[in-house]
């Protein structure tokens, strides 16, 4: 078995503990614990990134999928545009309404709304982007009908997703090997990252394709103080810890330490994070 299969059955799997997408109940639990209002302050560059390279203006009608907290709607709203955030997640919208207060933006619409069945019409939106937010939707291949849907002909498709390589699945894969498996684990969020996956779900429905790859900091003042940031502040992680034996917890501690030890750069006390950039024209 090679050692992307073994990567990606990894994934799969603890894509499952972790997300349990099916079930919104489960869903709107995962998004509401931790602190997402904290963790989303790393995604700020990555937000301003995806509406600069898809040259957001005033004219633009945008769609912001599983918006959160609000980085990229504000972001958009502030260039001018007419913005819809949807999220799954009420207390998301709570949190994004307030930053929007904050931010002196007052035009974005903010409703609930699942990225695999998004409540818009076709063709809708000039502009539909998503930071790091629908690639935790399943199945993945009905995030992107959706997400091609309510983008007009000609319109824009935008995303950022993480990268296989990076640190988060290496974390996750670390976790996978604490889980009781699971034969019936989706695909994993990070193949969003992979250029050829990307493509096959988006199929004929676009044009040109093109990707760029950044990096986003996670400050942190050792490996040991990022993953105890991880494991406190992530939902998606306080989760799948839920099902971890209590008897293991201090061993997979030491796993989580070593797998983050090899992104840590300790001249600055950051891990950089590395993201694709996907951008799309729809046909």
């Amino acid at each position: 078995m090679g050692a992307c299969h073994v990567l990606t059955e990894a994934l799969s799997t603890v894509a499952e503990h972790l997300t349990h997408i099916s079930s919104k109940e489960h869903v709107r639990r995962v998004w509401t614990l931790g602190s997402y209002p904290d963790i989303g302050q790393t995604f700020l560059s990555m937000a301003a990134h995806l509406v600069e390279a898809t040259a957001v203006d005033p004219d633009d009608s945008v769609l912001d999928v599983a918006c959160g907290t609000g980085n990229v709607a504000i972001t958009a709203a502030r260039r001018g545009a007419d913005v819809t955030g949807p999220d799954i997640t009420p207390a998301m919208l709570d949190d994004a309404r307030e930053n929007a207060e904050i931010a002196g933006v007052e035009e974005v619409e903010w409703q609930e709304g699942d990225a695999t069945a998004l409540p818009f019409a076709d063709d809708a939106f000039d502009i539909t982007l998503s930071c790091v937010g629908h690639m935790f939707a399943d199945p993945p291949e009905a995030a992107a009908e959706e997400l091609l849907r309510v983008t007009r002909p000609g319109g824009h498709v935008g995303f950022t997703s993480w990268t296989p390589p990076g640190m988060v699945p290496a974390i996750s894969k670390v976790m996978q090997e604490y889980l009781p498996p699971n034969p019936d684990a989706p695909e994993p969020p990070f193949l969003w990252g992979d250029k050829d996956v990307v493509r096959e779900r988006l199929g004929e429905g676009v044009g040109d394709v093109e990707f760029e790859t950044g990096t986003v900091d996670q400050r942190a003042i050792s490996p040991a103080h990022l993953w105890e940031g991880v494991r406190t502040q992530s939902g998606l992680f306080i989760v799948a810890l839920e099902n971890v034996d209590e008897n293991d917890r201090p061993a997979l501690d030491d796993d989580m330490v070593t797998a983050v030890e090899p992104y840590f750069d300790d001249s600055r006390n950051v891990v950089e994070l590395e993201y694709r950039l996907t951008i799309a024209t729809v046909q």
